[in-house]
């Protein structure tokens, strides 16, 4: 069986979507000849942890390196603060998250580019020098953000002639989420990204619209054959002991996800507030989750703003399958999309609501999770500035609920987001680019 080092910064039990793409496919590259040695980073002060998910590589060899980011420099700072006993738990945490806000702000934003895991490197690189002269590895996976795992991948490359697998789960430059500070950083930002495009032997990314839009910027280097789409999903597993689950008896509505500036709910709850004005009744008839982290601490604010905060609890982040079981239980499942670019946002939880067979209201302009919901007829596309149309279709679902008459898709139905399905396509991807360099 070969082996593929896996460089992930994002790893178990580090939580949401973005570590769960790389932990599944660790999870099922050996059903396919590849076995996956990964590469990650210690512990760090992240804001969201899970250690269930660290059920799905409880088989695999893990390397965990130091690194001089402040995620990590934070979290040895609170561990000899816990040590010492100098602060409480809360304080700690408190103190260590405003710590976090700034230095991110600060250091990640202005004074390392492309991001703060640059300091991951001087651990990164010679800890994937062993493994790779240790296992006799021919290929590295790397994927992103962070940005700064791909210019690791490129710098293996040129030192230990592997080839290089560049996964892209956000776009690098151009989009809103992780908007350069001045046209300097913008400048080396495209400049750095034109050579992890150019030095990868596959850039692959999560949708074709992403995928399309690294080709583009590849320029000379475009190659058709070099970039695939392998989009996230959703794991059967994960739903095996929640088919059955009884529905809540109220008509539920549940957010899963981060709260953040792109993916924001401001237009779901003013149309919410318009609702129970319109339709007082209601209030103890619907019941509205969210469940995830709030970024920036925003969501609160806006439920006082619109007089829901007596409605809507907001609720922290929980476990993966904790998560699902809520999803399960639902009758309607909200998405939130905002964006003032052309940057292409597609949030891995879709794909789960797709596996759940629940309905699904996406609050959004159009973009590729829109297009997707539209095609597989799953559920409501409403632009973020229409607050009638997003109450018209709260109440829609509602009067369907109330008269029985709210229909739900199979559960695990759109079997080609299946992660099985998916790291088989990955393993291919391995297979082609070491028969590449046979020929």
């Amino acid at each position: 069986m070969q082996k593929v080092l896996f460089i992930c910064y994002y790893f178990p039990p580090m939580g949401m979507g973005g570590t769960q793409r790389s932990a599944k496919f660790a999870k099922y590259l050996m059903e396919f000849g590849w076995n996956p040695i990964v590469l990650t980073v210690k512990d760090v002060n992240y804001y969201a942890i899970d250690e269930s998910l660290l059920g799905d590589v409880a088989n695999r060899e893990i390397i965990r390196t130091e690194s001089l980011d402040p995620l990590r420099i934070l979290a040895r700072l609170r561990k000899q603060g816990d040590k010492s006993g100098r602060n409480s738990k809360a304080d700690s945490s408190k103190g260590h998250s405003k710590i976090s806000s700034f230095l991110n702000k600060v250091i990640s934003g202005w004074l390392l580019i492309p991001d703060s895991k640059i300091l991951w490197l001087p651990f990164l690189i010679p800890g994937a020098i062993r493994q790779i002269k240790k296992h006799k590895i021919k290929v590295v996976y790397t994927t992103s953000p962070p940005h700064s795992a791909h210019l690791g991948g490129v710098i293996l490359k040129i030192l230990t002639k592997v080839k290089l697998v560049a996964d892209f789960r956000d776009d690098w430059t151009g989009g809103e989420s992780q908007p350069s500070p001045s046209l300097f950083h913008d400048f080396i930002n495209r400049l750095m990204e034109k050579i992890v495009l150019k030095k990868a032997d596959v850039v692959l990314s999560m949708c074709e619209s992403l995928t399309a839009n690294l080709q583009r910027k590849s320029g000379d280097n475009f190659n058709t054959s070099k970039f695939r789409t392998i989009t996230n999903g959703y794991d059967a597993e994960d739903f095996s002991a929640l088919l059955d689950l009884p529905m809540e008896e109220k008509f539920t509505i549940t957010h899963c996800g981060s709260i953040s500036r792109v993916s924001n709910p401001d237009p779901f709850l003013q149309a919410v507030q318009k609702l129970f004005h319109e339709y007082p009744e209601l209030k103890g008839k619907v019941q509205i989750q969210f469940f995830g982290t709030d970024l920036f601490g925003d969501l609160q604010a806006m439920l006082n703003q619109y007089s829901l905060h007596s409605f809507i609890q907001p609720i922290k982040y929980l476990p993966h399958k904790q998560a699902l079981k809520k999803v399960m239980k639902s009758h309607l499942l909200l998405l939130t999309i905002f964006k003032k670019t052309n940057e292409e946002i597609i949030t891995s939880k879709v794909f789960e609501y797709f596996a759940s067979g629940k309905p699904i209201l996406l609050v959004s302009g159009e973009g590729e999770v829109a297009r997707q919901i539209k095609f597989m007829k799953r559920g409501k596309v409403i632009p973020n500035d229409n607050i009638d149309g997003i109450k018209e279709a709260i109440l829609e679902y509602y009067q369907k609920f109330k008269n029985k008459q709210l229909k739900f898709e199979k559960p695990l139905s759109t079997k080609q987001f299946d992660r099985a399905i998916l790291t088989k396509e990955l393993a291919e991807t391995f297979s082609d680019v070491v028969k590449q360099g046979e020929d």
